[in-house]
């Protein structure tokens, strides 16, 4: 029912004011005697004329000019032979000033001057009427520039319009890229949680299988479940953040430096001897930075468990200084020409975690053999406040 409302709205503004000046126009004529039937029929024509304003408004202004001329040449400019209904033109004129393009409206204003002219004309042959010339050309210029204005006016409102529509596509356009860079963010955490998670559990399986039956199997059991049990909240967490309905489940934390022992002591379980060292005063780091931290030692970890040959051990070392956290994990195991895996997508998820904080990591085989991987954040970009929220640097 609403396109049945607004079709019945356009036509009351389309046809209403046309109805209400055909009315207007012909009461005047009363006071001169009138109206004749000739009178009311070239009313009613020119006010007819003013239906198509804003379809055709150039040809509704000449056949409209055409007949004011036409029965002025039939009846002369004497206020008793003046048709009210005459003012259509200056209607008219309005519209063609406001729809059409310059060459019609200059035309347009031509041709109604030719009424204030036919009217000179007179004067000059005369007539005591001739000092109307000034006031029609007056009208004439007044509704060309009304009309002018209109169309500016409608313009400034488009473009403002469209400046709207086109910020509100830029916003949304915005919103999808925020997606997607959300989704490739936790694509990573996935790849990290799985290629960890299951490294650990592979190595776990691995040792127990050469001891079957024996308290170091059931230890090496337990801890692949304890490991599997972990990996599956840590992926519940973080894909619950793609759900979009409205029952997701609590999420847990993003883990952090705290987790980072959880890390080693998984790798230790594995069989593969880590050690944490942690050197220094530590500060608060943001959320962010702390997954940073945590994910770098998880990968790297992982890279010791999945392609480190002959690796006997590891560490881990967290270095608090002034100005900056360094981060450290080197292993023993074979060269890295023995391991040409080792620098894949792992580090690129690295470097991408690190430099989005401003650091940097570097990673290459030792000179006695093994591997090392560091990282460096400054504290100015990571450090955090009371509330976990990055501060400034000093």
């Amino acid at each position: 029912m609403e396109p049945v409302r607004g079709a019945g709205g356009s036509v009351v503004r389309t046809v209403g004011p046309v109805v209400g000046g055909a009315l207007l126009s012909v009461g005047p004529l009363v006071r001169f005697g009138g109206p004749t039937p000739a009178e009311v029929a070239v009313s009613l024509l020119l006010w007819a004329l003013a239906l198509a304003r804003a379809r055709a408004p150039f040809a509704a202004l000449v056949a409209g000019v055409t007949l004011v001329l036409g029965w002025w040449a039939s009846h002369g400019p004497e206020p008793r032979a003046l048709l009210p209904a005459g003012v259509v033109v200056w209607w008219l004129l309005v519209w063609v000033a406001d729809r059409c393009e310059p060459v019609r409206v200059a035309a347009a204003v031509g041709i109604c001057l030719l009424v204030p002219l036919a009217v000179g004309v007179a004067a000059l042959a005369g007539r005591p009427d001739g000092a109307a010339v000034v006031p029609l050309s007056a009208v004439t210029v007044t509704a060309a520039v009304v009309g002018r204005s209109r169309r500016t006016r409608r313009a400034y409102l488009q473009a403002l319009e469209d400046r709207a529509e086109r910020a509100e596509r830029e916003r949304d356009a915005q919103a999808r890229i925020a997606v997607v860079e959300e989704r490739a963010r936790i694509a990573r955490d996935l790849h990290d949680v799985v290629a960890h998670n299951l490294s650990v559990m592979t190595a776990l399986a691995d040792g127990a299988g050469f001891a079957p039956g024996t308290d170091q199997a059931r230890a090496a059991v337990a801890q692949i479940a304890a490991t599997g049990r972990a990996a599956l909240a840590e992926m519940h967490r973080l894909v619950g953040v793609l759900r979009t309905d409205g029952d997701r489940a609590e999420l847990t934390p993003a883990p952090g430096l705290a987790d980072v022992g959880t890390v080693v002591e998984q790798v230790r379980a594995a069989g593969l001897p880590t050690v944490l060292t942690v050197a220094g005063d530590p500060v608060p780091l943001t959320a962010g930075a702390q997954l940073a931290v945590h994910r770098l030692v998880q990968e790297a970890l992982t890279n010791v468990l999945r392609h480190a040959r002959g690796a006997r051990s590891a560490t881990v070392r967290l270095d608090w200084h002034p100005a900056e956290l360094t981060v450290e994990v080197v292993d023993d195991g074979a060269p890295a020409a023995a391991a040409p895996g080792r620098g894949g997508h792992g580090l690129v998820g690295m470097r991408e975690r690190v430099t989005a904080w401003d650091g940097s990591v570097t990673a290459g085989p030792l000179p006695g053999g093994g591997w090392r991987v560091a990282a460096v954040l400054p504290l100015a970009a990571v450090r955090a406040g009371g509330d976990g929220s990055p501060v400034a640097a000093p």
